[in-house]
This record gives C-alpha cells, structure tokens and sequence, in this order.
C-alpha cells in the first residue's frame, strides 16, 4: 500500500462515518507517509466535499495500485482552486511534465465546460491519475 494507490473502506467505524465516509467507499492514499498503522485516504468519489481522513490499514484494500506519475499520465482535477481560469473539479487532463516541488505542467483539451485548451501549472495533490 502507497502513496496513490486507490483503497476500498472494509469497515464501518463511527470516527469514519462522522466524516460521512462508509463501508465500501473508495479513495486514493494522498500521503506517503504511515502514522500510528493509519494512513490519510482522500474520498474523492463523494457528491460532497471530498473528506480526506486517517484511516486504519487493516480497514482498507488495494483496488488499483498507482504507478510512478510520469509524463503522458491522464488524471482527474480534484482541486476548485483553478476554477478562475475555468477549470473545474473533474476535469480530465494530461501530464506534460515533471517539476520541482511535487509541481507538473499539464495540458487540458477543450471539454464540456472548457471553452479552449489550456495549458498550466498543478501542484501534485490537487489531481489523481485516471485509471
């Protein structure tokens, strides 16, 4: 289990379900490092803010092991911050290259809601890779 690989919640727990997050729910490990058996899981599959939380390694399961982000890679937008250039949650993009800093240049083509190309700069936790 690491860093991107997108888990399934096995269990109901309430500390889970008080962030609206239940048995079989599927989110993306969104940090590489493991604190006290727990890892932060981001549950992007929600029709609400995507809760991001601890949870145990026991509770979860691998559903698709992510690969080493590389140039050509498609992803989804999971971040709202670029919604002033038009770019909305969602949006499907590729990856045109790696910078410093956990930074990427990437290429969105023209989509429903996009009226044109675009071409920018994402931090690399405001996106997942597709599957």
């Amino acid at each position: 289990m690491k860093e991107y690989d997108r888990v399934k919640l096995l269990v109901e727990r309430n500390e889970y379900a008080k962030h609206r997050v239940y048995k079989g729910m599927v989110g993306w490990i969104c940090d590489a490092r493991t604190i006290d058996n727990c890892r932060l899981v981001c549950f992007d599959e929600c029709d609400y803010e995507y809760p991001i939380i601890a949870v145990r390694i026991p509770d979860l399961e691998v559903v698709w092991e992510s690969h080493e982000r590389q140039t050509g890679d498609k992803f989804i937008l999971l971040s709202e911050e670029y919604s002033n250039v038009g770019l909305l949650k969602g949006f499907k993009g590729t990856l045109t290259a790696k910078l410093e800093n956990n930074k990427w240049t990437v290429h969105f083509d023209k989509q429903e809601g996009l009226q044109q190309d675009c071409d920018l700069t994402l931090d690399g936790n405001d996106f997942i890779l597709d599957r």
